[in-house]
């Protein structure tokens, strides 16, 4: 196994010389030399690395890389490499780039590397190399998604159990174990574990021994789950004009009664409360009984030039956590979040705005404990 492993990881360096070979002047010079580097300290430690990949220019300038190549690189790999292996390598020779060479990276995995001013490069064309000196900087997008997957492959956060799932793990602080996420959220246990797992090896949350959940990414979550999720393909969508305008529209909801008439307000009319980019000027709203509720509100039908849109919801969760101001019932800021994101015009440019306003504000809008959303009148359809 161990031969089997060395051998597949010489590969890896022979094909990221080739790569650099090709891709630099011509009159560069890349190779792989000596596998032992040593502080230049006064200590002289020494370590044997899997490659010191070295750039030279005609110049006599150049640089070289301390090389990790590994078969696989999972956004959790990374994120032990970078408090492991990383730490010591720069500890080790602060002036020597890292770069790390696999057959595949996921765009997270990149961005774990990235933050952390890692060099990568991929076999499928995935890299970004940023140096200072020489100046190169490199960057070139390759398989979006593994061209040699695992026999069994994990579980996606698609579909409506999956955005149920991504809500309970945005809106709730941890922690929290599968007994609990199952109580709440009427999903499987069996299929909430498989998920978990999925997202632990993803670096999106982290789990205790017992499997508990102890934090999540929201950000990133919110991004995942909108990589599927689209507000206007996802919900049953009717679109209306209001003559009026989409305030007046908002207005006349006050006085429709919930039991009536449930209604939630999501979209750009939501994301201002928190995080305003511009007036709003399209309407988007949660409903039972869309035709109905446009009698009720005087909209015409349309199917160009529409200001309201009215949406039958994916599944029952865009009805919890809401809040009411001034008798208008409104989405969760998740939900919200989630809504701009996928919507048009310049509902992604409002969604960015909360997203960004809801990691500096978690105190605000997100439940403190799951004790919190069991006694939280804000979980009542």
């Amino acid at each position: 196994m161990t031969a089997n492993i060395n051998l597949e990881e010489r590969n890896l360096i022979e094909q990221a010389v080739t790569w650099f070979q090709v891709n630099l002047p011509p009159t560069w010079k890349a190779e792989a030399t000596s596998q032992t580097v040593i502080s230049p300290g006064p200590s002289q430690t020494s370590r044997v690395v899997d490659a010191l990949l070295t750039i030279s220019t005609p110049q006599g300038g150049g640089t070289n890389f301390l090389v990790e190549a590994k078969p696989t690189f999972a956004p959790r790999d990374a994120e032990r490499f970078l408090t492991g292996m990383a730490r010591q390598l720069r500890l080790l020779n602060p002036s020597y780039p890292i770069l790390v060479v696999t057959p595949w990276l996921s765009e997270r995995s990149q961005e774990v590397l990235t933050a952390e001013d890692i060099n990568y490069l991929d076999l499928t064309g995935n890299v970004r190399i940023a140096l200072n000196h020489p100046s190169i900087f490199i960057y070139s997008k390759g398989a979006p998604r593994n061209p040699t997957p695992s026999p069994r492959a994990a579980a996606r956060l698609k579909g409506p159990k999956a955005g149920r799932l991504a809500r309970f793990l945005i809106d709730v602080t941890p922690p929290y174990g599968v007994g609990q996420i199952a109580q709440i959220t009427g999903l499987a246990a069996g299929y909430i574990s498989r998920l978990l797992t999925s997202l632990d090896e993803d670096a999106l949350i982290e789990r205790s021994g017992r499997g508990q959940v102890d934090s999540v990414d929201i950000t990133s979550l919110l991004r995942l789950w909108t990589q599927t999720y689209d507000v206007f393909k996802s919900n049953q969508t009717s679109s209306y004009v209001a003559a009026q305008g989409p305030e007046d529209a908002l207005d006349r909801l006050s006085s429709l009664t919930q039991e009536t008439f449930p209604v939630i307000v999501t979209g750009s009319f939501s994301a201002v409360r928190f995080a305003p980019v511009a007036a709003p000027s399209f309407l988007l709203l949660y409903c039972s009984e869309p035709s109905t509720l446009a009698k009720e509100l005087g909209l015409l039908p349309a199917d160009r030039g529409s200001n309201v849109a009215l949406l039958r919801p994916f599944d029952e969760v865009v009805w919890e956590r809401t809040t009411y101001e001034e008798g208008v019932r409104y989405a969760a800021v998740a939900q919200t979040a989630a809504d701009c994101l996928t919507g048009n015009g310049r509902m992604p440019a409002e969604g960015e705005a909360l997203a960004k306003w809801m990691e500096g504000n978690q105190f605000q809008w997100r439940l403190p404990s799951v004790t919190d959303l069991q006694s939280d009148t804000r979980t009542a359809n």
